[in-house]
């Protein structure tokens, strides 16, 4: 009865607004929040916000426009105010579900994708349908809708928009590096299969004079201690990790000791990790075969490939020419600015 009432009140609600916003809580939520409504009206703007069931707890944006709901389910989609649904992530079997079932909504659904969403997404008849014939792609890194289009033979409208983050740059302009003697690198950004590689490869650098750490407060958990044993078992008291959520102060003043930000994961992933990096001075890898690589590349930010790493000497790996550090310190300030996010998220709106 409890949720046949509130669905009563979403209902009502939704008749006054143009766009909604589906997506489930998480750390860029918040800011993506706070961003839209401080760029384009709030008045057009609605977001049913669902609380995600892992061990990520992150704040509920707060404003008029933000409805915390726990399904889908009993939501009228289909008013004909409503120009636009904006799906963040397709990760949620029940927003498959409710697609697959009523396909009318799919003219106009976007799909703004989030990595994992397409690159492990199930593969079967609802996941493939809904992929395939929803109105439009939108993702903050070139490449992904390529990605999309060869997994699903999409040919649909393709926006490139991103998030802001939970850092600012007034956040990373306040993180003061630590002055240190040793190359401190910091693998992946997330708990994840591929640190265990990366150690691995690292492992031949063990008698120089570095520092490894990683994050293991989020992310593929059942790998964690099996990190933690090997980077002990190579690195011994030179290897660290963050395994508890801090603040996003913090979290840049973390960042802000890294001489190096090494990903290894073979999807797009760390992107928020990588800018901050970049803007904090830091020499950032990535795979050469991951899409990130090429959009960092394209936009004239030079990123090195993760791939090269097992051919490297110690001096190759930590060369960072003044010149390029500069640069790239420079240029990746856009992606922290309002208006190089809100011009991307205008064409969304109006297309």
């Amino acid at each position: 009865m409890f949720r046949f009432i509130k669905n009563l009140y979403i209902n009502a609600r939704l008749k006054h607004y143009k766009y909604v916003h589906i997506l489930n809580n998480d750390k860029f939520c918040k800011p993506f929040v706070d961003f839209i409504n401080r760029s384009f009206s709030p008045d057009e703007h609605i977001f049913l916000c669902k609380k995600r069931h892992n061990n990520i707890i992150s704040p509920f944006p707060d404003s008029k426009n933000v409805i915390k709901i726990n399904k889908i389910r009993g939501i009228k989609l289909e008013l004909p105010n409503l120009q636009k649904l904006i799906f963040h992530s397709l990760f949620d079997g029940e927003a498959i579900n409710l697609l697959y079932k009523k396909p009318q909504l799919l003219q106009k659904s976007y799909w703004m994708i989030w990595g994992g969403d397409l690159y492990n997404a199930p593969r079967n008849e609802k996941n493939d349908f809904v992929r395939r014939n929803i109105k439009a792609v939108i993702t903050d890194v070139d490449g992904d809708e390529k990605v999309a289009a060869q997994i699903y033979g999409l040919k649909h409208q393709i926006f490139n928009a991103g998030y802001t983050f939970p850092l600012t740059l007034e956040m990373l302009d306040a993180a003061s590096k630590e002055k240190h003697n040793y190359l401190q690198i910091q693998i992946n950004n997330s708990c994840d299969k591929s640190t265990l590689d990366m150690l691995e490869i690292l492992s031949r650098f063990k008698d120089n004079n570095l520092r490894i750490t990683t994050v293991l407060s989020y992310g593929d958990m059942q790998y964690k201690d099996e990190i933690i044993a090997k980077g002990k078992h190579i690195f011994g008291a030179r290897f660290s990790y963050l395994d508890c959520l801090i603040s996003d102060w913090d979290y840049a003043r973390y960042l802000a000791q890294n001489d190096i930000l090494v990903l290894n994961q073979d999807r797009q992933q760390g992107l928020g990790n990588s800018m901050a990096t970049l803007v904090l001075g830091g020499k950032v890898f990535i795979k050469s075969s991951v899409t990130t690589f090429h959009h960092f590349n394209n936009m004239g930010v030079r990123i090195f490939d993760t791939l090269d790493i097992k051919t490297m000497t110690f001096d190759e790996l930590k060369d960072y020419p003044a010149a390029i550090k500069k640069n790239n310190m420079s240029k990746s300030r856009i992606f922290f600015h309002d208006n190089y996010l809100k011009e991307k998220w205008a064409k969304v709106f109006k297309g």
